[in-house]
């Protein structure tokens, strides 16, 4: 797939990029947007490299994200570039786009749908780790100088996978997942939105109107911003995790798979026989047990495939004002090269049809 996307890219070099907004806006080109970019896509120079960020001194501050300004909102969306857009419907969200995005409809881009936990209800806190903090061309933060970012440890340790109850075994694998990805955001091959369901201190978690325009939001995207409709992946940690696994109950047609970490507050009883899920926790946190009992749940479906990867142990959250929290197998499990060949074997056939977008003009050969 790789090869292929880049034969298509390097056939179309010269041609104008063209992205478009709802509505009557037509944003410019995101090489002649006059708008400043934000820290986050701005490296100067090559990345660095992983052997720098995880032995080079750097500095720590206690300053802890919650406290920094949400990220300004952006009429366009950028290459390569992690970006709040204009609210659809109330909702704000962010986008992620490869650096290598054309709308060319012969090679559209699998999508990622990540939906936020109680504690990224804030911007600035879900861009601190996790999936969105990788998009990142700049992973620095306000407690970590660094432009790339390395767990401090190492938490590459899984116990192997089990095919019977519990689903994991007592022996354990090195999963061979990186401490630091400096180039995540420049290799990622797809689309990425991220919805925001509710902010403040109240906890109402995903609910079906908060779904709805999720649904809704990814809609657009998928029509707007050459999407794959066939490769729409939903994910979400801990309240998020329970958001995508509802997302795909209300829509099973329009998801390919499904990704749950560190969600011990989600439970299984029906509505995802044949969805494929994708389970990652940490041995260490104390809901262990029940991430446990989630994966045999899902695993007693009567069709549907079921992956768990239970990290011997996962780092701390990254911010200094969550220091205190469970570990966060998040923070390793979006690094990993297998995650990703999971999720994007998995595709719906005849997905466009069921986002209510038109089919393409053209006839796809395999």
């Amino acid at each position: 797939m790789v090869l292929a996307r880049a034969a298509a890219v390097a056939a179309l070099a010269g041609c104008a990029v063209s992205l478009h907004l709802h509505g009557d806006e037509v944003p410019e080109s995101p090489s002649t947007a006059r708008m400043t970019t934000q820290w986050s896509e701005t490296r100067l120079g090559p990345p660095m490299l992983a052997s720098d960020a995880c032995s080079a001194a750097w500095n720590f501050s206690t300053q802890s994200e919650w406290k920094e300004p949400d990220p300004i909102t952006f009429p366009n969306a950028g290459l390569g570039a992690r970006r709040l857009m204009t609210a659809i419907d109330g909702m704000p969200y962010q986008l992620y786009l490869p650096p290598t995005w054309n709308n060319n409809s012969l090679y559209p881009y699998p999508v990622h749908v990540d939906l936020h936990s109680h504690g990224e209800r804030k911007w600035t806190l879900k861009n601190s780790q996790g999936f969105a903090r990788m998009l990142a061309r700049n992973q620095s933060t306000s407690f970590d100088n660094r432009s790339c970012w390395c767990l401090g440890g190492s938490y590459s340790a899984a116990y192997d996978e089990s095919a019977t109850s519990p689903y994991y075994l007592g022996t354990s694998s090195d999963t061979g997942c990186p401490m630091a990805d400096c180039t995540f955001a420049d290799t990622v091959p797809g689309v990425v939105v991220m919805p925001q369901c509710w902010t403040g201190s109240a906890t109402p978690g995903w609910t079906a109107a908060c779904l709805a325009k999720a649904q809704a939001i990814t809609a657009f995207v998928i029509g707007h911003f050459n999407g794959d409709a066939d490769k729409v992946i939903v994910s979400g940690t801990s309240e998020g995790g329970e958001g995508a696994m509802e997302f795909a109950k209300t829509y099973p047609t329009l998801v390919s798979a499904v990704v749950v970490t560190d969600a011990p507050t989600a439970t299984y009883t029906s509505g995802l026989d044949g969805m494929p899920v994708y389970v990652t926790g940490d041995a260490t946190h104390s809901g262990i047990a029940a991430i446990d009992s989630l994966v045999a749940a899902l695993n007693g479906r009567t069709s549907g495939v079921t992956k768990y990867t239970r990290f011997v142990s996962a780092p701390a959250a990254a911010d200094p004002g969550f220091l205190s929290t469970d570990g966060h197998s998040s923070d390793i499990a979006y690094r990993c090269s297998n995650t990703w060949t999971w999720a994007y074997q998995y595709k719906n056939t005849g997905g466009r049809s069921a986002w209510g977008l038109d089919e393409y003009p053209h006839i796809t050969m395999s």
